[in-house]
């Protein structure tokens, strides 16, 4: 299906791996946890050539500047976007 699994801790790519920009400049380059995986998503797109690779939901934690509690945001991101991020209990 894709390379990554429901728990597994991931870090969102800075750089943009492909010509359209399709994540939020506020994830760019945190680490989340995969919460959800929906596979393939169809290529919509004028020349239907391919589809796009699998689409995850990676929840995140996030603090806002001036608060001390944190809120939870979970964002669908496609997999060329992501990179696997060692496991907090690793040693």
């Amino acid at each position: 299906m894709g390379m990554f699994v429901i728990n597994q801790r991931v870090r969102v790519k800075i750089e943009n791996p492909g010509p359209n920009r399709r994540v939020p400049d506020y994830v760019r380059g945190k680490l989340g946890v995969i919460v959800g995986v929906h596979g393939t998503v169809p290529n919509y797109s004028h020349d239907h050539s391919e589809n796009w690779g699998p689409l995850y939901s990676v929840l995140f934690g996030v603090q806002a500047p001036d608060s001390h509690s944190k809120e939870k945001i979970i964002v669908d991101i496609h997999e060329s976007w992501l990179v696997a991020a060692p496991d907090r209990n690793a040693r």
